[in-house]
């Protein structure tokens, strides 16, 4: 009897073990798919970041083309207080060209007006 309920007992514990082999192998096959999923998101997400940055260079280049551009189609027009165009002061340039044409109420005056047209006719020709 003894032998018998040891025997009882052994064979309740295996399948207690059994069982929870089995769901850690479920639990495993659940990681590991969550695991490929996101391996191949990942890898989704690395490509389209070659392509933003495929694209983002590109887009620097021609955006670099733009500024040369307008280097040379400015280099003769001098704004008030302001060095020629230039690439060290490109981006000031720029600024206080916005600012000339967002308010130009304030650029009324012919000698401004004369400007703003002669800045118009030096970049008509640039291609964007």
């Amino acid at each position: 009897l003894e032998n018998d309920e040891e025997i009882k007992q052994l064979n309740k514990e295996i399948s207690e073990l059994n069982e929870s082999n089995s769901e850690m192998e479920a639990a495993m096959v659940k990681l590991q798919s969550q695991i490929s999923t996101m391996e191949k998101n990942l890898k989704n997400i690395e490509e389209e970041n070659k392509i933003i940055e495929e694209q983002n260079e590109a887009l620097f280049l021609e955006l670099s083309g733009l500024s040369q551009a307008l280097i040379q189609s400015l280099a003769n027009i001098r704004l008030p207080h302001m060095e020629p165009i230039s690439e060290q002061n490109f981006d000031a340039y720029v600024n206080t060209l916005t600012d000339m044409y967002t308010n130009q109420e304030c650029y009324q005056n012919p000698d401004n007006k004369d400007l703003l047209e002669s800045i118009k006719q030096a970049v008509k020709g640039i291609q964007v």
